[in-house]
C-alpha cells in the first residue's frame, strides 16, 4: 500500500468504529491521539493505516480505507509512538514501520502544502513577484506572505515589515526554496509570493500548522517586525 496522493485539498475523515469519538460543537471531527491518549480535532493529527502485510502507511489526506491510527502532527509524538510500539498495541497486531517513516511523513506534509499552493495559483489566489506581493499585503488582501528560504533579504524585510503594519498581520512562511515554490506554481523565480485571503487560506493554514510540528515555518534569524528598508527599486 502506497502513501495517499496529496493533490486533494480537503481532509476527509474515515468511519473507524473504534475511533469515531464525536465532534466538537462546531462540527469538527475528533479522534484519539494514540501517543497522548487525548481526543483532539483531526486537523491536528496524522492518520496511519496498516497494510495487509502489516506495514504502517501514512495517510496524509485521511482517505485510505481501513481502521485509522491517529497521532499528533508532531515529530516528538511520532517518535514516542514508534519507540513505545504504540501502533502495534493500538492495532492489536504486530505493525512494522519503515526506518525512514518520520522523514517520509515530513516530506509528504511539505508536498501537500506545495500542492495546495499550485491549486490556489490555478484559482487565481496567488500573486508572485515583489511589487504584486507588496501591493497585496498593503491592501490587506494577503492571508500569507510566502518567502523563498533562499530569497533576497532586502525584499523579504520590506514585505515582512509591510505585513507587520496590517491588522491582522498576514502569516509568514519561509519553509520552501525558490526552486520548490517555482515548481509548485509553474513559474520561474518564485521568491516573493502572497496567498490571497479566500477559500484556500484556511485549508493551507491548517496544513502549515501540521507541518510546523516537523519544522519551523519561519527560519531562525528572520525578524518578525523588521525595520523598513528604504532603498528604492524592487528587489529580486
Amino acid at each position: 500500500m502506497s502513501p495517499t496522493p496529496n493533490n486533494e485539498p480537503a481532509l476527509l475523515t474515515d468511519t473507524d468504529d473504534a475511533l469515531v469519538l464525536g465532534e466538537t460543537p462546531k462540527g469538527q471531527p475528533q479522534r484519539r491521539d494514540i501517543a497522548s491518549g487525548e481526543t483532539v480535532p483531526v486537523d491536528g493529527l496524522i492518520r496511519f493505516v496498516v497494510s495487509p502485510e502489516g506495514m504502517l502507511t501514512p495517510d496524509i489526506a485521511h482517505k485510505l480505507p481501513g481502521r485509522g491510527l491517529w497521532v499528533a502532527s508532531e515529530r516528538s509524538a511520532l517518535e514516542i509512538a514508534l519507540k513505545k510500539n504504540i501502533f502495534s498495541r493500538s492495532a492489536k497486531r504486530q505493525v512494522k514501520a519503515e526506518p525512514n517513516l518520520i522523514p517520509l511523513v515530513h516530506d509528504l506534509l511539505r508536498r501537500r502544502c506545495l500542492d495546495l499552493l499550485g491549486l490556489a495559483r490555478r484559482e487565481g489566489g496567488i500573486v508572485n513577484g515583489f511589487e504584486k506581493a507588496l501591493a497585496a499585503v498593503k491592501s490587506g488582501k494577503a492571508g500569507w506572505i510566502i518567502e523563498a528560504s533562499d530569497g533576497a533579504e532586502d525584499g523579504r524585510k520590506r514585505l515582512l515589515y509591510a505585513g507587520s503594519q496590517q491588522s491582522p498581520s498576514p502569516n509568514v512562511c519561509g519553509s520552501f526554496s525558490n526552486a520548490e515554490l517555482s515548481l509548485a506554481l509553474g513559474t520561474e523565480n518564485a521568491i516573493h509570493v502572497a496567498l490571497l485571503s479566500g477559500r484556500r487560506v484556511q485549508r493551507w493554514s491548517l496544513e502549515m500548522k501540521r507541518l510546523s510540528g516537523f519544522e519551523p515555518l519561519v527560519p531562525q534569524g528572520w525578524a518578525r517586525r523588521p525595520e523598513p528598508d528604504l532603498k528604492s527599486g524592487a528587489p529580486g
